[in-house]
């Protein structure tokens, strides 16, 4: 069992607001992310473009993860076009020359017909359990604390405090949108609670990596 407990900040959906919002903050606190994105909605409306995907890679140091082409739920869709949202999403990231080896299973579903998939491309898989993580790491089975529309960063800073007490390997904190606009989307996050959390972080001098350097560090 590790003494040290790792932060991991994730991102699912590419929304605009990762780039335009969470990055600034992130900026001014040293921190970096894994980046969850659906290679098919790149570019579409309030989504994030290639360019800025590339750049948050490639010059900020972040991680980019896979989530199906198009968000689909893995459990809902016939096997056959699974396979093709999963590596044809793996594939764009390749060919971008992005991190290909973390996948994230989107609404957290998935049998074990769709891992027999998701492992021919990938190695490290998220699911949506808050769960309580310690080394060696399954990288299949890494869990999450998403925040939800209802929290605030006092929900977040808990759960942190909680994996450092308990002398947890890693703590997994998603994001989605952040945003002040309140509307019916399940997972937005104020702007001044992410800069919060960010804050939190460093103040508690937390060492933040991406999924893949933990399982990197911690897999059998």
């Amino acid at each position: 069992m590790s003494e040290k407990t790792y932060v991991i900040i994730t991102f699912d959906d590419g929304h605009e607001s990762i780039y335009n919002t969470a990055l600034p903050i992130m900026q001014e606190f040293g921190i970096r992310a894994t980046n969850v994105i659906n290679t098919g909605a790149i570019g579409v409306q309030a989504e994030m473009t290639w360019s800025q995907v590339e750049e948050l890679e490639f010059e900020h140091g972040w991680e980019t993860a896979g989530h199906t082409l198009h968000h689909i739920t893995l459990t809902n869709t016939p096997l056959d076009l699974v396979e093709q949202e999963i590596y044809q999403d793996w594939l764009n990231l390749k060919e971008h020359g992005l991190s290909h080896t973390t996948f994230a299973l989107p609404s957290g579903k998935a049998a074990q017909e769709h891992y027999d998939i998701i492992l021919q491309y990938y190695q490290n898989v998220r699911t949506s359990s808050n769960c309580l993580t310690y080394s060696p790491l399954d990288r299949t089975d890494l869990g999450y604390y998403v925040y939800l529309s209802e929290y605030t960063s006092e929900n977040v800073k808990s759960r942190i405090l909680q994996a450092v007490q308990n002398k947890e390997s890693l703590v997994i904190i998603g994001f989605h949108r952040i945003v002040d606009t309140v509307d019916d989307y399940p997972c937005n996050c104020k702007p001044n609670d992410f800069y919060d959390i960010m804050e939190f972080i460093n103040d508690n001098e937390l060492e933040v990596v991406t999924i893949k350097e933990a399982c990197e560090m911690y897999s059998e």
